[in-house]
């Protein structure tokens, strides 16, 4: 039989070779089947072929022991014919927490990741803080196999050991929102405005190392930090900012409140003035909209509740007494400034500071601390969010005036390798990106030192400081923010060492006898 079928393919191709050369070509109206794809199924010896799927099971039906001698594994054979048959089961991804989906006739099996079970993989085995943050409200930790859950300052854990109850009346890291209101500075006083003037996050040139912490009159403001786009801050929302205003009643950088007694900043803020106020102070219009008053400046930090009498007397301008606290504000003196003793003013690393007041901040609607994460906790949930929100006076647009209004922004984590390539500066492990590549909205001129927060399920926790970028809103660039995560055991020594020196002594001897922790190696 074997012979037989050699000779008739012997044949078959001493014909073809001995075949006149002009029978080669076609008719014309024959020529065009020469582009079609023969049909191989069922052709003239196919059981002699090997397997192939295009001819078995796509250009025709075929059965289960046709795809086999495809695959030549039956493994794979079912897997094929499982989608083959019915269509893929698993096309809408079944099953959650990261769980694996193999197709079957009609069904599918689910293979569970690590601490899931179920058919869908949709019940715990056991908490994880990588899923949904082990169920805890704030700070998530795994502690032999466990999770376990714990709060910020100021909040206890609940019953349930997972949720975190406040202590106070005004927690940190909650909207304090009460009628709607706008923050505002008073327009004739930003007449005396020079946006070239601003300077708190300096130019090109002084990224190259020119001084870039004193600006001078007339410098071009392209490269200083300030909120571009965004909105208003709505009464309440906002209730942790502060802002610096220098002897010339100039507002020059921006503060975060982190406690009754501690305000943070950017480090290079500190260079910007010889003396100046620390200040949210407003007061009520006769319209109603809060705004800056004219008031001689004293060495203090002013934080001030506007809308606390809002059913009261209306003040002028001139009513208030710097030196009284009346209700409507607040003044406390600054104990201490603390800038990181590794701070480079010409690249910005370790760009923090805090502030040390004398008296303690009466918290209120509108004044409110952001929260301090812990380290760990931060990098790896607060810095995966999506988004996070910087405020501040700032230029609405590069070289434009600076806002009457207390603004607000929304700005996306940038990933750390586009952060780098994008910028023409060091990108240091203290820095972090946030920002839009096109979008124009970006922080600018003068909201340096500023908060950038984070939200994580209705708290807001403090996780940047405005340090420095290149222009506003560019295309391109984005905002270069100090990474607290990295600085927060040097904050906690701070605010530790100043307790315990207020404790031990009256105020006056803890002010001189106060000593300032060196810094933390990273």
């Amino acid at each position: 039989m074997a012979g037989l079928l050699r000779l008739v393919l012997l044949s078959t191709a001493l014909g073809g070779l001995l075949r006149p050369a002009g029978s080669v070509f076609l008719p014309r109206d024959q020529a065009h089947r020469v582009l079609q794809r023969a049909r191989r199924a069922n052709s003239f010896l196919e059981e002699m072929k090997q397997g192939n799927l295009e001819r078995e099971c796509r250009e025709e039906a075929c059965s289960f022991e046709e795809a086999r001698e495809v695959f030549e594994d039956k493994e794979k054979t079912d897997e094929f014919w499982s989608i083959y048959k019915d269509g893929d089961q698993c096309e809408d991804h079944p099953c959650l927490n990261h769980g694996h989906c193999k197709d079957g006739i009609g069904d599918y099996t689910c293979t569970c990741a690590e601490g899931f079970e179920g058919k869908n993989c949709e019940f715990y085995t056991r908490e994880l803080c990588s899923v949904d943050n082990g169920g805890c409200d704030q700070f998530c930790k795994e502690e032999r196999s466990e999770v376990r859950c714990s709060c910020a300052r100021g909040y206890v854990l609940g019953d349930d050991s997972k949720s975190c109850v406040s202590t106070e009346p005004f927690p940190c890291g909650k909207f304090t929102q009460g009628r709607s209101r706008r923050w505002a500075i008073d327009a004739g006083e930003l007449e005396q405005y020079d946006p070239g003037d601003l300077g708190p996050t300096e130019s090109s040139l002084h990224l190259l190392g020119l001084n870039r912490t004193e600006p001078s009159a007339g410098e071009d403001g392209s490269q200083l930090v300030r909120i571009v786009g965004g909105r208003d801050c709505a009464e309440g929302e906002c209730p942790w900012q502060a802002l610096l205003v220098n002897e010339e009643n100039e507002g020059f950088c921006g503060g975060t409140i982190l406690s009754e007694f501690y305000v943070l900043t950017a480090a290079h803020c500190l260079h910007q003035a010889k003396r100046f106020t620390v200040r949210v102070d407003f007061a009520l219009s006769r319209d109603h909209v809060p705004v800056f008053k004219h008031e001689p400046l004293t060495t203090t930090l002013r934080v001030s509740d506007a809308l606390a009498q809002a059913d009261g007397p209306v003040p002028s301008s001139g009513d208030q007494n710097t030196g009284q606290e009346d209700g409507n504000e607040m003044v406390h003196e600054v104990e201490m400034s603390v800038k990181h003793g590794r701070f480079v003013k010409e690249t910005y690393d370790f760009d923090i500071a805090v502030l040390r007041l004398k008296t303690p901040i009466q918290f209120r609607q509108n004044v409110a601390p952001a929260c301090l994460p812990e380290k760990d906790w931060a990098e790896a949930t607060l810095m995966t969010q999506k988004t996070g929100i910087v405020s501040g006076f700032g230029r609405t647009h590069e070289k434009g005036r600076p806002s009457s209004t207390l603004k607000m922004l929304e700005v996306p984590y940038v990933d750390r390798n586009a952060c780098k390539l994008s910028s023409s500066f060091s990108i240091t492990p203290n820095m972090f990106c946030a920002g839009y590549d096109a979008q124009p909205e970006d922080a600018c001129q003068g909201d340096s030192g500023g908060p950038h927060v984070t939200r994580f399920r209705d708290t807001y926790f403090v996780t940047g400081i405005v340090s420095w970028g290149e222009g506003c809103a560019r295309k391109g660039k984005f905002g270069v923010y100090t990474k607290v995560s990295n600085f927060l055991k040097w904050i906690d020594k701070i605010m530790r060492a100043g307790a315990r020196a207020a404790g031990s002594r009256s105020p006056s001897e803890a002010a001189a006898t106060w000593t300032v922790p060196p810094p933390i190696p990273l």
